[in-house]
């Protein structure tokens, strides 16, 4: 009877690994130089490796756990099925594990990856094609009371290259096992000792080369040496130069930063800094547009930078998600000096699109499956709550809680507040689509500004609501 069982397990064994195609493990960056992942410019997946590898971390039972929730499309990741065939990964053999997919950046209504850092959306908001989309990184995780997810796998992977007639899933002989051992090595590098480069990576680092790069990326610690020794910048001065304009757009324009914040009015402020000093006198203008997807024709407000590397312009738009800025210079023709036709802009960056969670993603509420976002919409500040579908009682649980919004931390008198149980179900946006979640928002009157905050308050017994009970969480705008 032992050797039956012993043989189904071989069998099993046999049979899980017939139908995974990945290729092998990347125990190493010095592995990541050997793959395709991330090389090609404008690609994106090194820095969604170096971003995953900062947002987990090892606790005290030697387990890898995120900071965030997977499950509730915390940065756009999204449920994968692993449906292709031949299948990608291993087939799960525990039905409490779950595959999680990161890294699609095209703007679409269920789409919150946008949410992700600047120094990882950057190529693929100043490039066009299919290629600054094709990165993945996919977890295997389990998840444990409570909202707290293990991660047991990592792999990075990418789809097939467009226009191959193979179709739009998983390439399997470009999908590999990530070991933590790389994760840990990724985290270290911003406190390496760069002597030992040489030694432990077999690469040697041009330290001029290293510092255009840094340049560029030196505000994510160990992003530009994570690039240097994966893409194997051994070359000399005139050779990066070279890289960084072939990656880069233009060789210094990825030193343009441009965002999108708040007024004390809920309207959208523009900022901007970094402008090259060879651009500063060709008449720039710093543009607001809807999103990533709009005309360039189709704008909401603009202001000319004034011969200014860096300053901020208070626009008359409403502040929501999705607002963006792009820079622009004027060209005139000779057709419009005849007095025929119009002016001919020419597009020299873009910012990130703005969006909710780049302030603030959702914060568990205490002991319970529920979490609260504070968001913002026509320059409201609104609450979204997140309760997990198997929390049936949770109207009972909160029937005398509330949400409070207060101008600012400290401030113990709230503008406005609202019921919990009397928030309005979301439904017809990306949020209202996350499965194990039903979502539900309240869309106050109170103009948003920099320094506002929600509180959820949990009360136990009825009666009248007190401003001085300590809340059960705190969301905060940025």
């Amino acid at each position: 009877m032992v050797g039956r069982d012993i043989l189904g397990c071989f069998i099993l064994c046999l049979s899980l690994a017939s139908v995974c195609a990945v290729r092998g493990t990347l125990s190493s960056i010095k592995d990541l130089k050997g793959i395709e992942f991330g090389h090609t410019s404008p690609r994106h997946g090194l820095m969604l490796l170096h971003w995953l590898a900062n947002n987990i971390y090892n606790d005290n039972n030697s387990n890898m756990r995120l900071n965030f929730n997977p499950a509730r499309r915390d940065y756009g990741f999204h449920f994968y099925r692993n449906a292709d065939n031949p299948h990608p990964l291993p087939i799960l053999p525990h039905q409490h594990e779950s595959y999680y997919s990161l890294g699609n950046l095209v703007h679409n209504n269920n789409n919150v990856a946008l949410a992700l850092p600047d120094y990882v959306t950057r190529r693929f908001y100043n490039s066009r094609g299919h290629e600054n989309n094709r990165d993945r990184v996919i977890l295997r995780v389990r998840e444990e009371e409570s909202n707290q997810f293990i991660v047991d796998e990592v792999y990075v992977t990418q789809h097939y290259p467009p226009n191959g007639n193979t179709g739009t899933g998983y390439d399997p002989d470009n999908t590999y096992l990530v070991s933590f051992n790389l994760l840990t090595q990724i985290q270290r590098l911003a406190t390496i000792d760069r002597n030992g480069i040489p030694r432990i990576y077999d690469v040697e680092i041009n330290h001029n080369s290293l510092q255009e790069l840094e340049n560029i990326w030196g505000h994510t610690p160990g992003l530009a040496l994570l690039l240097a020794i994966v893409l194997s910048f051994t070359f000399r001065a005139q050779s990066c130069r070279v890289t960084s304009q072939s990656t880069l757009k233009h060789e210094d324009n990825a030193l343009i930063k441009l965002e999108v914040k708040t007024t004390d009015r809920g309207k959208a402020r523009i900022i901007w800094s970094g402008i090259p000093n060879r651009l500063l006198d060709q008449g720039l203008m710093v543009v607001l547009h809807r999103n990533n997807n709009s005309d360039s024709k189709s704008e909401l407000d603009r202001s000319s930078v004034g011969g200014k590397a860096s300053g901020s312009y208070n626009t008359s738009v409403p502040l929501n998600p999705g607002l963006q800025v792009r820079l622009r210079k004027e060209v005139n023709n000779w057709w419009n000096y005849l007095g025929f036709g119009s002016t001919i802009e020419e597009e020299i960056w873009r910012g990130s699109e703005f969006h909710d969670a780049n302030r603030e993603i959702p914060v568990d509420i205490n002991g319970h499956d529920a979490s609260l976002q504070l968001f913002v919409k026509d320059g409201k500040a609104c609450a979204r709550l997140y309760v997990k579908k198997s929390f049936t009682a949770w109207k009972k649980t909160f029937h005398n809680s509330w949400v409070g919004f207060y101008s600012s931390e400290g401030t113990l008198d709230y503008n406005t507040w609202q019921w919990a149980v009397k928030f309005s179900e979301e439904k017809g946006s990306h949020q209202a689509d996350i499965p194990g979640y039903d979502i539900y928002v309240y869309e106050s009157s109170m103009t948003m500004s920099p320094g506002v905050q929600v509180r959820f308050m949990l009360e136990k017994y009825g009666g009248e609501k007190d401003p001085l009970l300590s809340p059960s969480m705190i969301c905060s705008w940025k």
